[in-house]
């Protein structure tokens, strides 16, 4: 059975995306505090050549003491964490992109299917079709307005509230794109 090893290369980088998901409120303050390594100032978004322009960096929000900019708030940037997190450790446990994409395409395809219909705004705001995937306060004709053209999904519309340019998900072009950054950062 594959098993991390302790001090590996990896261990600051996924350390600091599994804080910031987790560490949402204050009570976490001392947790952070004692784990914090000086280290994260420097880390970047692995995939970010797949995020849209205008992400944050990964390492906004990050300071010794926990503050409410600490946890990763928007849900493109939760959801950008976990895709990264699947692939570091992916790499950390000598599991390629091939095998890492078969695995996602053997074993998850509800979230496939989900990800098929899910779109984000500038702002980190989640549109889907699914009801079960909708974002934080999507209101129902969101998705409608969305993909109004013709030609969707590659011409769309941005609907009402929410903030142009939009990025369509793409979980394995950002998984392949992740490993091989997390590859590189190994070497």
């Amino acid at each position: 059975m594959p098993a991390p090893t302790a001090g590996h290369p990896l261990e600051s980088s996924l350390l600091l995306r599994t804080l910031r998901l987790n560490c949402q409120t204050n009570a976490y303050a001392p947790l952070w505090e004692e784990l914090y390594d000086s280290a994260w100032q420097e880390d970047t978004w692995a995939a970010s050549k797949y995020w849209p322009e205008g992400t944050p960096p990964l390492a906004d929000g990050v300071t010794a003491t926990w503050t409410r900019d600490t946890p990763l708030r928007t849900e493109f940037a939760r959801r950008a964490a976990l895709v990264e997190i699947d692939a570091l450790v992916a790499v950390w446990l000598g599991i390629s992109a091939d095998e890492l994409v078969a695995m996602y395409d053997a074993r998850f395809p509800v979230l496939q299917q989900y990800e098929e219909n899910m779109w984000f705004d500038a702002t980190g705001r989640r549109i889907a079709k699914a009801h079960q995937q909708y974002g934080y306060g999507q209101p129902k004709e969101a998705w409608k307005q969305l993909s109004k053209p013709e030609a969707f999904p590659e011409e769309h519309a941005v609907p009402d509230g929410y903030t142009g340019p939009l990025y369509r998900a793409k979980r394995k072009d950002e998984m392949r794109a992740a490993h091989a950054e997390f590859t590189r950062r190994m070497g």
